[in-house]
C-alpha cells in the first residue's frame, strides 16, 4: 500500500514554478517522493515551454508572483493537460470563480505545510480540482444564482451584470470574440456588444487595457 501513491503518479510530470516561493526545492523533492518526475520552472510560461502540448502535467506557482493570471490562461489554452495549482490566499467564491475561469485546477494557502501542498497536486491528479472545503457551497451559490459584480474602475466602484462578468472573465483568458460566442453560446455580435459594454463601463480603451486593469491593479471584488 506505500507504493500506491508513486504508482499512480507514475506517467505524470509536476513542474514547480519558482519565482516568488522559497520552498520551491522542498516541494519538488517532496513530489519527486510521491512519485512524480519533477522539474523546476521559474515561471509557468517556462513551463509552457518546457511541457508537450498534450502531456499530463500540474504545474505549481506562487500567487504572489506579479504576473500569474496571463500565463495560466495561456498555459490551459496552450497545454489542455496541464493543471495549474495556485498557491494563493482567495478571499471568496467570486476571487475563486475568477480564478477558476483562468485555467486554475487547485488551490492551497501559500503558507501551507508540503504535505498539504502535495495533497493538493494528488487531489487536482485524481479528480481534475481541489477547492477548499470552506469554498464549495458559496461558489455553487454564485455559479448558480450571481447577484451581480462590481468593479473598482479608474472612475470609482463600477457595477456588473453575471453577462459583462463572465464575458470580463473570458477577457481575462485572452478568448477572441469567436471563442467568447461558442462559450456562452451566442452570436460573435451580441459578444462584441457586451464588450463594448464592458469597455466603457470600466474606461478602458480596448481589451488589454481592461486585463490590465485586473491582472495589475486587483480591481475584483
Amino acid at each position: 500500500m506505500e507504493n500506491a501513491p508513486q504508482e499512480m503518479a507514475a506517467g505524470w510530470r509536476a513542474v514547480v514554478c519558482s519565482a516568488g516561493y522559497a520552498g520551491a526545492d522542498a516541494l519538488i523533492e517532496a513530489l519527486t517522493v510521491a512519485g512524480y518526475t519533477t522539474a523546476k520552472m521559474s515561471t509557468s510560461s517556462e513551463a509552457a515551454a518546457h511541457l508537450a502540448p498534450h502531456e499530463d502535467a500540474v504545474v505549481v506557482l506562487h500567487g504572489q508572483h506579479d504576473d500569474w493570471l496571463r500565463p495560466v490562461a495561456d498555459l490551459s489554452v496552450s497545454h489542455p493537460l496541464a493543471r495549474p495549482v495556485l498557491l494563493a490566499d482567495v478571499e471568496g467564491p467570486e476571487e475563486l470563480l475568477a480564478t477558476v475561469v483562468a485555467g486554475v485546477s487547485g488551490i492551497c494557502r501559500p503558507d501551507a505545510e508540503i504535505e498539504a501542498i502535495v495533497r493538493t497536486v494528488d487531489a487536482v491528479r485524481v479528480s481534475g480540482a481541489a477547492i477548499p472545503r470552506g469554498f464549495v457551497a458559496p461558489l455553487v451559490e454564485a455559479v448558480r444564482h450571481g447577484r451581480g459584480h462590481r468593479i473598482n474602475a479608474d472612475c470609482g466602484a463600477i457595477d456588473l451584470t453575471d453577462r459583462e462578468w463572465e464575458i470580463l472573465l473570458l477577457l481575462m483568458q485572452r478568448r477572441s470574440t469567436r471563442e467568447m460566442a461558442d462559450t456562452l453560446f451566442v452570436s460573435p455580435g451580441t459578444i462584441r456588444g457586451h464588450v463594448s459594454t464592458v469597455l466603457k463601463k470600466l474606461g478602458a480603451v480596448d481589451r488589454e487595457d481592461a486585463v490590465a486593469m485586473i491582472e495589475h491593479e486587483e480591481r475584483l471584488c
